[in-house]
């Protein structure tokens, strides 16, 4: 009997170990969607982003924001005013949000990584080979998570491949919206004036 309970017990503390610790760490919330369409290909309005893509990791919320697609939002700021300058502060607060959330979820990995690393040393000392096998291969796991993170914030300093979506979207947006604002006043019809008729009297004092 006291066999099987060292059994359960040592199960258990396996357990404790290979617990996920992304969990319990807090992440940036994912940005709101507009007309996302999820991996059954139907749109949600106005709701958190569903992404078909998610690998339960914190990574899913930089995937989150270069995917969605800011081109309402830049038409609707050239509604408003229609200035280049405007444009790049615009730009600019888009780019440095998302930059701070690449810094907060790099920071998150580091601590998780820190994490694991403690319990395998634990794991090591105790023994626990199959625990300290799972823990490795989540090591693994954020080291890839690391190195696609450093590629995607170079993609997108760099405003390119697939993480040019945000600033490129919000590009074209503002721009639509620069030529509906053109077309429409080129629409605009010049009211001429009211032709007088000339009278005969006047005519002669022209000619004359």
């Amino acid at each position: 009997m006291s066999i099987l309970n060292l059994l359960k017990k040592e199960k258990n503390t396996e357990r404790a170990f290979i617990a996920p610790v992304f969990g319990q760490q807090e992440l940036p919330s994912e940005p709101a969607a507009e007309n996302v369409v999820d991996e059954r290909g139907k749109e949600t309005d106005n709701k958190t982003l569903t992404v078909s893509y998610a690998t339960g990791w914190p990574i899913d919320v930089i995937y989150g924001y270069l995917h969605k697609n800011y081109e309402e939002k830049g038409f609707n700021d050239a509604m408003v005013k229609s200035d280049l300058t405007f444009k790049e502060i615009n730009m600019n607060i888009i780019r440095n949000k998302i930059l701070m959330v690449f810094r907060e979820i790099n920071l998150n990995y580091d601590v998780m990584r820190k994490d694991l690393e403690t319990k395998i040393e634990t794991c090591t000392t105790a023994g626990l080979l199959t625990t300290l096998s799972e823990l490795e291969k989540q090591i693994g796991i954020i080291n890839a998570h690391k190195a696609e993170l450093a590629q995607l914030e170079q993609d997108f300093r760099n405003n390119a491949n697939e993480a040019s979506v945000p600033l490129q979207s919000y590009d074209c947006g503002f721009l639509r919206g620069i030529a509906t604002i053109a077309m429409s006043s080129a629409g605009t019809t010049v009211k001429m004036p009211d032709y007088v008729p000339v009278s005969n009297s006047t005519k002669n004092r022209v000619t004359a």
